[in-house]
């Protein structure tokens, strides 16, 4: 599995995605439901540099490869 499919998989899957976008530095979901985020699956990834929910948000900011797994997540989205 991709870290973008792993990330998608760790935030309840693309039914628990209510909205997505990125910053510069974070990946950031507006989930459905917060208790299907798995925030300590994913802050353990190596590609993770660290995983919060903050501002409403669930946010994710990776060691690199930023742009390229938000484009994969948004395409999984579109599924």
């Amino acid at each position: 599995m991709s870290i973008a499919e792993q990330i998608l998989a760790g935030v309840g899957g693309p039914a628990n995605v209510a909205e997505f976008t990125r910053c510069w530095a974070r990946l950031r979901f507006v989930v459905v439901e917060p208790d299907q985020v798995d925030e300590a699956g994913i802050q353990a990834l190596p590609e993770v540099a660290i995983a919060l929910t903050q501002h409403g948000q669930f946010q994710v900011a990776l060691r690199s490869g930023l742009i390229e797994v938000h484009d994969e997540i948004v395409a999984l989205l579109a599924r």
